[in-house]
């Protein structure tokens, strides 16, 4: 892994290389967009390297001779990475060097694209960002474990695609690439030769489905699939004990936001639909709307997205239970609008969010807040509704 990241470092810094291939995950940049990203980024590299034969094809090369670039790009200024305290816990226990991580903003990436051969595969998402649309032309590949979004589908028709419902994204990566060395008849040679990409994929998918949880309800026959063809190269004294342990420190970790301000938390994990700004958080919304300056960061996000709305969604995890909360906040003018979309999430039926409204005392005027009873519904859930709120406000312009 090191090898990797200095070599791709160093080379995209110095333009010394042919074709470029850019593995991105979504917005939010969480673990699993992280990990996917580096994982599978890290596996086409090896790949080029056994399809590429040295010693038949030297003879051919000159001096100028140049390999192709796979680089995993972590969607997020570079600034904002100490508030992913899960990618950053996880990097460091597994000896990844965040010196030589691509980030959001280290380079014009809008420029890039058009200055060389491109190919861009999006992980852990495929519906692009704003800011991201630039890069639709170029996408040749998708892994997702989202709902297929077809409102917003603008690839081409050659995209190759892998979309399914499951706990984790790391779990489809994990299952293309087990197929791609199959395809390439080196079996499980990249799986054993790279530890830390094993760590964490399993990991990732340890907290992606909180440990298995059944209170939870994100994991299915194919994640429990994948991490016992993981668990085979890792051999832990105890499986169970291994799992546990994984979940809580990370879970401890990705809830260490006691350090971040109001203005970080809300970046920390958050997507834009449309008029909609939608943050998660790993603590209760509850706990986030007693935060100093939340009205003002709010209000700041509110306006660097462009939006005019803000659906604000917590979780708590501990040893004993789960819970989860929501809020839905408007900007100054806005009262009509959020009175909208409170009515279709309250009355939302697939899922249904068993939202019950309850008093909290936030400096936020047009706020409402909600005890969130389905436990399983996560952001995921919430994206149909939002997209059919956009669609709504489109209809009566």
């Amino acid at each position: 892994m090191e090898e990797y990241l200095a070599r791709t470092y160093n080379n995209l810094k110095t333009g010394n290389f042919a074709k470029l291939t850019i593995v991105i995950g979504n917005e939010s940049c969480d673990l699993d967009s992280a990990a996917s990203s580096l994982v599978y980024a890290a596996y086409l590299y090896w790949q080029y390297q056994q399809i590429k034969c040295k010693t038949c094809t030297k003879s051919y090369r000159d001096e100028g001779f140049k390999d192709d670039l796979f680089v995993a790009v972590l969607n997020v200024n570079r600034e904002d990475f100490p508030i992913k305290t899960e990618i950053g816990y996880c990097f460091d226990k597994h000896g990844v060097e965040k010196s030589h991580l691509v980030f959001r903003n280290d380079y014009d990436f809008e420029e890039l694209v058009k200055s060389q051969p491109t190919s861009v595969i999006l992980v852990d998402h495929h519906v692009l960002a704003r800011q991201d649309l630039f890069l639709a032309p170029y996408v040749t590949e998708i892994i997702d474990h989202r709902p297929k979004d077809k409102s917003a589908w603008n690839f081409k028709e050659d995209t190759r695609t892998t979309i399914e419902i499951v706990g984790s994204c790391c779990t489809l990566v994990a299952e293309r690439i087990k197929h791609l060395c199959t395809v390439l008849g080196k079996d499980v040679e990249f799986f054993q030769t790279h530890p830390i990409c094993i760590e964490l994929l399993h990991s990732t998918i340890i907290l992606d489905t909180a440990n298995f949880s059944k209170e939870y309800n994100k994991a299915t026959k194919k994640d429990e699939e994948i991490i016992l063809f993981l668990e085979s190269f890792i051999e832990p004294f105890n499986y169970e004990e291994n799992r546990q342990c994984k979940h809580q420190q990370l879970q401890g970790a990705k809830s260490d936001v006691s350090a971040l301000t109001a203005a970080q938390l809300l970046r920390k994990d958050y997507k834009v639909f449309g008029p909609v700004f939608v943050p998660v958080f790993p603590i209760l919304v509850e706990e986030v709307l007693q935060k100093p300056h939340i009205k003002q960061a709010l209000h700041d996000a509110l306006s660097t997205h462009g939006c005019k709305l803000a659906l604000l969604l917590g979780m708590r995890i501990n040893t004993e239970e789960m819970s989860r909360d929501a809020a839905l906040c408007c900007g100054d003018g806005s009262e009509d609008t959020v009175a909208e979309l409170k009515k279709m999430i309250e009355e939302c039926k697939t899922p249904p969010f068993q939202l019950v409204p309850s008093s909290i005392k936030t400096d936020i005027q047009h706020c409402v807040y909600y005890k969130q009873l389905n436990l399983s519904a996560t952001r995921k859930q919430y994206v149909p509704v939002c997209n059919a709120f956009i669609e709504m406000s489109k209809k009566k312009k």
